[in-house]
């Protein structure tokens, strides 16, 4: 491809080792210039930090994609270094997947302390909880079903007259927990490690003649930051991938056997937790094969996930019939779901465009040095090419424009994880990005583009996932720190007052049966009387911001000051507690005996 030569770095570089690198960086350049100008206004300033998503984005996300655009410019120079110039086989696949699944495992422990951080999280396990007594409605106790709004915030289901609930979410991902038993933090552990050998699977399939390229999905998968840091969590999103992938290397095998696994896959896929994710990541490889008129299979795909989505949404309404309860003048079902994408649209926070940029620029920043330049560089080329990769764009695009007509904004997570179960097409269209990088490189460029690859991976590993991690981390230490004081209240009751701290509500969980002790409430949820009756009933501790930000937690700004009991005070209420005047125990204040005025 010619030998013109001019300098690089002081030294001189072929004509296709440019070819090579600089698509790379106009490629990342592309994708994090055009989110950071429509994310400025919260970097600069000129927008209010809404959220905590807001202030990760500025605290941590920016200063990430600055150090990979200056990695990402100095890669060249490892195609002088002695590293491997090959990619590893087979067996090192394997060990790679074996490494994914001891990180995640040990990394839910020392990353994030066994503790769930997320309301999404607390109800894979609040569900699980409910599966285990052969139910999908737990009953809730007759004397507190007038305290159900203080008990669960939020992501809860209730019947009429508050006899029952249930977790907002369909049920397979707590079902796995549930089925796993014990076992449960090992469940996404082993569903990440199988993603690695799934993308391996598929692109030796994709590309049979190239081993090599099979590797690079493997790879860019197993060096995701989010792929490691979901895994440690109860998320379902993990299982998206791990589904989504095996769905794709079922559709991909074809016959009868393939197609009947893939809606099997497909029916668990879309139980997961939201209807919305597998159905649209599905929906363009269905809509392929009306395109190439191959009628009978399409008509199969095509009625098979009716089926399916109709069936995950009749469930809930059906199972709660069963038990003997009803939703009342709810709305659920077929028949609810448009009031459901109603509200979802209604609750969109108005900056949807800057959100949905914070989102891509997080997501971008939490993968591999190259998985996102060279999987644009894939889907450019995947666009104008027949087969499943055209598919996978656009599962890509018809899921981002889903999710920001619906859900802009993620609130917590490790990355984009609305992205999550698309990780695995992105690493295969990085691997084809990589193909039409490198197919017309001779060998001794190819030995150059090896290295600078394996110097790529090394950063990855060595450099961006433990920084992501440790930033995970401290993320969720405050709060874990806070779960312990509240788990060891001496009184049987505390109350959460989240007012002017970051997600303090997030600690109000209880066991879906009630058995736990402390109970816990959110203060927001209680009316003057019942917090006048529960005082009467039961000694009880509160935790604050004043008492949160003890422990890390993050309080607003303006609220730094110590509160005292704030939701006492605006119900004009005493410092003390009951007829008796029994003082309040102040969790992360242990010396503190009223409030203050």
């Amino acid at each position: 491809r010619g030998s013109a030569r001019g300098p690089v770095h002081g030294r001189e570089m072929t004509s296709p080792r440019r070819a090579l690198f600089a698509p790379l960086v106009y490629a990342w350049l592309i994708l994090v210039l055009v989110p950071f100008l429509l994310a400025a206004p919260t970097l600069l300033g000129w927008a209010a930090v809404r959220e905590e998503a807001d202030l990760l984005f500025v605290k941590e996300d920016v200063w990430v994609v600055g150090s990979m655009t200056a990695l990402l410019l100095i890669i060249p120079l490892a195609g002088r270094l002695r590293l491997a110039p090959t990619l590893p086989s087979m067996v090192s696949v394997w060990t790679l997947a074996a490494l994914v699944f001891a990180i995640s495992a040990a990394g839910v422990g020392l990353v994030f302390g066994g503790f769930a951080l997320s309301r999404d999280e607390d109800m894979a396990n609040f569900g699980a909880d409910i599966l285990r007594h052969g139910e999908l409605w737990a009953p809730v106790a007759p004397g507190w079903r007038t305290f159900t709004a203080g008990l669960e915030p939020e992501f809860v289901r209730f019947s009429f007259g508050s006899e029952f609930w249930q977790p907002a979410y369909l049920p397979v991902n707590a079902a796995l927990r549930a089925l796993a038993g014990p076992a449960a933090s090992l469940i996404n552990p082993a569903l990440a490690a199988g993603s690695v050998l799934a993308a391996y699977a598929i692109g030796r399939r994709l590309w049979p003649e190239r081993a090599d390229l099979a590797v690079v999905a493997a790879l860019f998968v197993a060096l995701s930051s989010q792929v490691l840091a979901a895994a440690m969590t109860p998320y379902a999103m993990t299982a998206h991938m791990a589904f989504n992938l095996a769905w794709l290397w079922l559709h991909l095998r074809g016959g009868k056997a393939g197609h009947a696994g893939a809606l099997a896959i497909g029916f668990l896929a879309t139980g997961l937790h939201q209807l919305v994710f597998h159905p649209m990541f599905a929906a363009p490889f269905v809509a392929q094969l009306w395109l190439d008129r191959r009628w009978r299979i399409a008509a199969v795909y095509t009625l098979a996930y009716a089926a399916i989505c109709l069936f995950w949404l009749e469930l809930s309404p059906l199972a709660l019939a069963w038990q003997g309860g009803s939703l009342g003048h709810a709305t659920a079902g077929v028949t609810g779901l448009g009031g459901q994408v109603s509200a979802l649209i209604g609750a969109r926070h108005p900056p949807a465009l800057r959100s949905m940029a914070e989102n891509l620029l997080r997501f971008f920043s939490w993968q591999g040095l190259l998985a996102a330049p060279l999987a644009a560089i894939g889907a450019f080329f995947a666009v104008r090419t027949p087969g499943p990769l055209r598919s996978m764009v656009g599962g890509l695009a018809l899921t981002t424009a889903a999710l920001f007509v619906l859900m802009p904004y993620q609130g917590y997570g490790w990355g984009y994880r609305y992205w999550h179960g698309l990780i695995g097409p992105i690493a295969l269209l990085a691997a084809f990005g990589w193909r039409r990088l490198t197919e017309f490189l001779t060998t001794a460029d190819r030995v150059w583009a090896s290295r600078a690859f394996a110097a790529a991976a090394a950063i990855s590993a060595l450099v961006l996932i433990p920084i992501r991690l440790v930033q995970a981390h401290d993320l969720v230490a405050p709060y874990a720190a806070g779960w312990r004081a509240v788990e060891a209240a001496p009184t049987p009751l505390v109350i959460v007052d989240p007012t002017g701290a970051w997600y303090l509500d997030d600690l109000v969980r209880n066991d879906p049966y009630l058995t736990n002790r402390p109970r816990i409430l959110r203060a927001g949820g209680l009316r003057r009387d019942q917090l006048e009756a529960l005082c009467r009933g039961y000694p009880v501790s509160v935790l604050d911001a004043a008492g949160a930000a003890r422990f890390g937690v993050r309080v607003l700004p303006g609220w730094q000051r110590d509160l005292g009991l704030t939701r006492w005070r605006t119900l004009g209420l005493a410092p003390t507690c009951g007829q008796a005047r029994t003082p309040i125990f102040r969790i992360g204040a242990p010396s503190y005996q009223g409030a203050s005025r």
